[in-house]
C-alpha cells in the first residue's frame, strides 16, 4: 500500500512539473486606470487558457514604483497605459507587450505603423488625445454660454503635444478661448482651485495624463470649489463627479486587449498584431452635476448621449 501511494505522489508531483503556470503581468499606475486592467483580467480567466494566470502589479501611483513590475519571467505583459508601457519596454525585458488604452501610439515609438507594429508592444490606441478637440465641441453643443475653457495637462508626457493641437484647433473653429492650466505632479494641484476660481474660464477641460487621472477626486474637488464644470476623459469619469466625457469605457478596453493577449498567448506574433481602436466610444452626460452647478443644458445633447447620469 506504502508503494502505491509513493507511486501516486511521484506521478502527482511529474505531472505538476509537466504543467508550469504561465504567468500574465498586469502592469497598472494607480487607481485611475484599475478598470481596465480589472476588467483584462476577468475576460482573460473567461477564456480559460490552461496554465495561464494573470496577476496585477500596481504601482500605486507611483512612477518610480512601476520597475517593480517589470521582474521575474512573464509571458506576457498587459500595460494600461503611456507611463506603464515605457517602462516595461525601458525595463529590456523579451516578453511581449499588449497594452490597453495607449494614447499617440506612433508618437511613443513602439509601432512603426497601426498596420504593422513591428516590434515587441501592440494593443488598444484608445484615441483620447485625438478625441480632445471633440470633446470641446461637445461641451459648446451642452452649454453654448461656454467662452472661455481652462485645458489642464501634463507637460512632457507623449500624448500631450497631440492633444494640445487637437484642442487648440477646435477652439479656433468655435472661437472659444483657452487657458493652461500645467500639472507635471501631483503637487501642482494644491493651486489648482485658487487658478480656477481666480479667472474668467467658465469650464475645465482634461487632456490624457498620468497625474491628472490618478488625481480626478483632487480634480473634481477644485472644480466643485470654484463652480465649473469638468470635462473628462471617459465615463467612469463623468460618473464621479464629471460633467461631461467622450472616450472608450476604460472595462471595454480591457476586454478588447484580452482577445489580443489570447491570440499572442496561443502564438501569434504581437509583432505581426495590427493595433486596434476601441469598438465603441460613448458620450457620457451627468445631469446631477449639471444641476448642482445650475447649469443648463441644451436637451439635444442629452438625447445623444449614450449615458446619463441622473
Amino acid at each position: 500500500m506504502r508503494w502505491l501511494l509513493a507511486f501516486l505522489l511521484l506521478f502527482t508531483s511529474g505531472c505538476q512539473r509537466q504543467s508550469p503556470q504561465r504567468e500574465v503581468r498586469v502592469v497598472v499606475s494607480g487607481s485611475g486606470r484599475m478598470a481596465r486592467a480589472e476588467a483584462f483580467v476577468e475576460r482573460l480567466k473567461n477564456y480559460g487558457l490552461i496554465g495561464t494566470q494573470a496577476q496585477i502589479c500596481d504601482a500605486g501611483g507611483v512612477p518610480e514604483r512601476l520597475y517593480e513590475c517589470t521582474g521575474g519571467n512573464p509571458a506576457l505583459f498587459v500595460t494600461v497605459g503611456g507611463v506603464e508601457t515605457r517602462t516595461v519596454i525601458e525595463a529590456g525585458d523579451e516578453a511581449p507587450v499588449i497594452y490597453v488604452g495607449l494614447a499617440a501610439s506612433l508618437d511613443w515609438g513602439y509601432a512603426e505603423s497601426l498596420s504593422h507594429p513591428g516590434g515587441r508592444a501592440s494593443g488598444v490606441d484608445n484615441n483620447y488625445a485625438e478625441l480632445s478637440g471633440k470633446r470641446l465641441q461637445l461641451l459648446k453643443l451642452a452649454l453654448p454660454e461656454v467662452e472661455r475653457v481652462m485645458v489642464l495637462y501634463q507637460p512632457g508626457v507623449v500624448p500631450t503635444p497631440r492633444g494640445l493641437a487637437s484642442v487648440r484647433r477646435a477652439a479656433a473653429e468655435l472661437g472659444l478661448e483657452l487657458d493652461y492650466y500645467p500639472v507635471a505632479d501631483p503637487d501642482d494641484l494644491n493651486g489648482l482651485a485658487k487658478a480656477l476660481g481666480g479667472s474668467s474660464v467658465d469650464a475645465a477641460l482634461l487632456l490624457p495624463s498620468f497625474v491628472l487621472e490618478n488625481h480626478l477626486q483632487v480634480v473634481l474637488a477644485s472644480c466643485k470649489r470654484a463652480g465649473l464644470p469638468l470635462v473628462g476623459l471617459d465615463a467612469a469619469q463623468a460618473r464621479q463627479g464629471a460633467f461631461l466625457a467622450y472616450g472608450a469605457s476604460g472595462a471595454d478596453m480591457g476586454r478588447q486587449a484580452a482577445r489580443m493577449a489570447r491570440q499572442v498567448l496561443e502564438g501569434y506574433p504581437v509583432s505581426e498584431m495590427p493595433v486596434e481602436r476601441p469598438q465603441r466610444v460613448q458620450l457620457s452626460l451627468n445631469l446631477i452635476v449639471a444641476g448642482e452647478l445650475g447649469l443648463a443644458v441644451d436637451p439635444r445633447v442629452v438625447d445623444l448621449a449614450d449615458e446619463v447620469f441622473r
